[in-house]
């Protein structure tokens, strides 16, 4: 069977983290444990060659943590993986806003003279500013979690991959933007501890939820359609 892989997991913000990583290394998934800040990456204290890292700088906290930019950028070369990152305009407030795009356009471009990272973005009521900031030739491989936009956003981020959570099959919207998605573009995530599973925090394993209902929407069964979704993180 097919490795099975989250993009998008809080791993060191669960309340017993040790079962957890035994839980994913029993399941032999791959599993990317986003952070909130800079002193989260470099001190999350998960070591296991299942869960990679990624650095992240939450945009939702743009006040407290605009500040902690220049050290984002100082850990950037040690890691692959990125996030979480990006933009979120549940604030109305337009500086908070515009703060929020600076620190986001500095690390887009730190990322993209890299030329290699895997970034995991927030978007949230911003992604006609997310998608146009990324642009249609992104050198790395950009990951939109959680998508939340319209279709035309869909249509427009052009090479851009989204990963896919059980709260967004849940959601008549959600179903809607998945549909409108390359299943070539189709990556999977649970957000846990965030996103909740039959009144429990969301864990990596539920992926499956999202790949089976996946099958269902492409007319074939559990394995073929986790082994697409293996060979797009693959790639």
């Amino acid at each position: 069977m097919a490795q099975l892989i989250d993009t998008h997991c809080h791993v060191n913000l669960y309340e017993s983290v040790a079962p957890l990583i035994n839980e994913i290394a029993n399941d032999n998934m791959e599993v990317v444990m986003v952070t909130t800040e800079p002193v989260a990456f470099e001190t999350h204290g998960v070591n296991h060659p299942n869960i990679r890292p990624a650095l992240g700088l939450l945009p939702h906290d743009i006040n407290r943590l605009g500040q902690e930019v220049d050290r984002f950028l100082e850990l950037l070369p040690s890691t692959r993986y990125v996030g979480e990152i990006g933009l979120d305009y549940l604030t109305e407030d337009t500086g908070e806003r515009r703060l929020q795009r600076e620190v986001f356009e500095k690390i887009l471009s730190a990322c993209a003279e890299a030329g290699d990272k895997v970034i995991s973005i927030h978007s949230r009521r911003a992604s006609d500013d997310v998608v146009s900031m990324l642009g249609s030739n992104f050198p790395g491989k950009a990951i939109l979690h959680w998508f939340s936009g319209s279709v035309k956003n869909v249509e427009d981020a052009e090479g851009v991959y989204f990963s896919i959570n059980p709260a967004m099959i849940r959601s008549r919207s959600g179903k809607k933007l998945i549909r409108a998605m390359d299943p070539a573009y189709l990556l999977t995530e649970t957000d846990g501890p965030y996103v909740q599973v039959d009144g429990r925090d969301a864990r990596p394993r539920d992926v499956k939820r999202v790949i089976n209902w996946l099958a269902q929407e492409w007319g074939t069964n559990f394995d073929a359609a986790a082994e697409r979704i293996s060979k797009n993180w693959r790639r």
